[in-house]
């Protein structure tokens, strides 16, 4: 983070050297007397409620060191790393216990993996510092930085899985930006991936770096892990991140960090919250659906007794599929059925799980699963559950807390229920959405805040004459051949491409630079003016033309089909737009295209008692911003 600068080297680069000068605890009593912590909010994208704070050092060249690294490197250094390490600790933990709410929020504290192999090193005391504080276990999230090389610290894996097993969260900082990705996430089995500002920065207008953190945040919900983005600064970032599925973020725009503690009891960031707000004019339809299928399954307290358990699962010997969750109501993982009667059945399993002084029984039995928050998409469910292996479940969310299980039967129904959904209101011809689905689809995107967005309408030339002359079929066939044509052109992770009706048709982008939207609309009508001529018998595609009567019974020519755009640009962050407001706009635009010879006109979108009659000197000058 850019308020944070831990760029460790390989552990292997600090073992403790004869030559360092001594440095004496009383050098470090006065040391750590000067430094402090601040503490910046992490919030979730969902309501904008703080979720926790990170601890970050502060005051550290006034102790004399020259960077925070130098502080955990001379105490590395001097041998002393745990110990020194163990005081700060107590100094963020204290700290935090005087925040308003401290027992509903998470204290993210940044762990050195070095801190396992020092000579000094003592298990257990983080749980003593909470306890002193009174915090429960599981209020902190240790951070490890991926810059790290968690595999030259001997002991670190075995020492964050013992954390995980106490209650500890563990968070993977940095991500993107250090050692192998892979093998960390592999290593450090995370519940929070926080993904470097490097792709976080300028996203909203990179499709390179959504198209990472994209994929980011669907492997880390499929590993029942939660996301984080680092160092949001601008509103057009942090609508990005939300977008995406983000569902966490930290960054000068949400909070800056700050030593002084806050001093009000309000947990939620009012200007976040507003942020929020506007994006939910439109909820996404899916969410009744997957809500009206999920299975209302009770979750299971992760300080649940023995017998008490076994005294559910006798009263509910329908459930194959048992959420855990922990004090705050948030999901760390699912039991199977089959495993755990497996044990019990086994000889002596009811007693050995009944021993109380097995306490963590439950840790024998309990499986990450992948987790979703209420508002993803049945698509996004459906994909978690295909590349999945051996899934049973998924785990839905709201606000980060449980809310309920979608089991494959279930998602498959829901998946079903859509598609009888969307069938009524397709286009029977191209199987694309329809009108109803167009206003549906637009109302929902208009209501984000983005930077840039952009609206085509196509509409065939000459379509009438071809279809009189060659008939229905024909004409059919000339449709979907566009149909394919923006299928190719139009690329379906970046467009929403629907069918108005007969030989009209409509897209819709976000978050895509306008001059690529032009020429992707440009190779659309390129490639449809040179496939439609296959349509003409030789004669009329010699001739250029076709000789038909009009309306009036006089005769006329009528050239080769063609296809009119026009590209009407919304205004960035505007969430008071209405589709029939852009229809308004387009009908000036498609009037100018129609008479223009690339078929081809532009502009911006303004307000009708605003909108002024389209000219041929707006269209030029789009055409020239091309």
């Amino acid at each position: 983070m850019r308020e944070l600068e831990r760029k460790h080297l390989p552990a292997s680069s600090y073992r403790p050297e004869s030559s360092t000068p001594a440095v004496t605890l009383a050098d470090w009593k006065q040391a750590l007397d000067t430094i402090d912590y601040a503490f910046q909010p992490i919030v979730t994208t969902q309501t904008g409620r703080i979720y926790g704070y990170e601890a970050l050092l502060r005051n550290w060249a006034e102790a004399g060191f020259h960077s925070i690294q130098d502080v955990f490197d001379t105490a590395w250094r001097c041998g002393c790393l745990h110990q020194i390490d163990t005081l700060l600790r107590r100094q963020a933990i204290n700290k935090f216990a005087d925040l308003p709410h401290a027992g509903q929020l998470k204290l993210f504290y940044n762990f050195d993996s070095r801190t396992t192999d020092t000579p000094d090193y003592q298990p257990g005391r983080t749980l003593r510092l909470l306890a002193e504080a009174g915090l429960a276990q599981d209020t902190i999230c240790l951070e490890v930085s991926e810059r790290q090389d968690m595999t030259l610290a001997h002991h670190g894996v075995d020492i964050l899985s013992r954390y995980r097993d106490q209650g500890f969260m563990v968070a993977l900082d940095d991500y993107g930006n250090g050692f192998s990705q892979l093998r960390a996430l592999y290593d450090c089995q995370p519940d929070i991936i926080k993904i470097d500002r490097f792709f976080i920065d300028g996203i909203s207008q990179d499709r390179r770096k959504e198209l990472f953190v994209g994929q980011t945040i669907s492997f880390a919900h499929l590993i029942g892990a939660r996301v984080v983005a680092e160092g949001i600064e601008t509103p057009e970032e942090f609508s990005a991140c939300r977008r995406l599925g983000c569902d966490m973020v930290q960054g000068y725009f949400v909070g800056r960090p700050s030593v002084a503690l806050p001093d009000h009891s309000d947990t939620t960031v009012a200007h976040i919250a507003r942020l929020i707000s506007s994006h939910h004019r439109s909820r996404d339809p899916d969410r009744e659906l997957v809500r009206s299928f999920m299975l209302e399954t009770p979750p299971i307290p992760n300080t649940v007794a023995a017998k008490d358990f076994l005294a559910f699962i006798k009263q509910n010997n329908d459930i194959s599929l048992y959420p855990v969750v922990n004090h705050r109501d948030e999901p760390i993982g699912v039991i199977r059925d089959a495993d755990l009667k497996a044990f019990v059945y086994a000889p002596f399993g009811r007693e050995l799980l009944q021993n109380p002084h097995n306490p963590d029984y439950l840790a024998r039995f309990l499986r990450r699963c992948p987790s979703a928050d209420i508002d993803t998409s049945l698509s996004e469910l459906l994909e978690t559950f295909v590349i999945s292996d051996s899934l049973d479940g998924l785990i839905l969310t709201e606000h980060g807390h449980y809310l309920g299980i979608l089991d494959q039967q279930a998602l498959l129904r829901a998946i079903s229920e859509r598609n009888t959904l969307n069938a009524r209101d397709e286009n029977p011809l191209t199987r694309l959405p329809g009108n109803a689905a167009i206003y549906s689809h637009t109302d929902h995107a208009l209501a984000q805040p983005l930077d840039r967005r952009i609206a085509v309408y196509f509409d065939f030339d000459h379509f009438k004459p071809f279809n009189d002359h060659y008939g229905f079929r024909q004409g059919d066939r000339a449709i979907l051949l566009f149909k394919d044509i923006l299928g190719k052109a139009l690329s379906r992770q970046t467009w929403f491409v629907g069918h108005i009706g007969g030989d009209d048709f409509f897209a819709y982008a976000a978050s895509i630079d306008y001059a690529d939207a032009v020429t992707a609309v440009r190779k659309a009508q390129a490639d449809f003016d040179a496939q439609i001529k296959s349509f003409y018998d030789a004669e009329t595609r010699a001739r250029g033309y076709i000789q038909a009567t009009k309306r009036d019974g006089h005769n006329c020519r009528f050239g080769l089909m063609t296809v009119s755009a026009a590209i009407v640009r919304i205004p960035c962050r505007r969430t008071d737009i209405t589709l029939d407001e852009i229809s308004h706009r387009a009908a000036h635009l498609k009037a100018l295209a129609k008479n223009d010879p690339r078929r081809f006109a532009a502009g911006d979108y303004c307000d009708k008692k605003n909108a002024p009659p389209a000219t041929r000197a707006q269209t030029d000058t789009a055409q020239a911003a091309y």
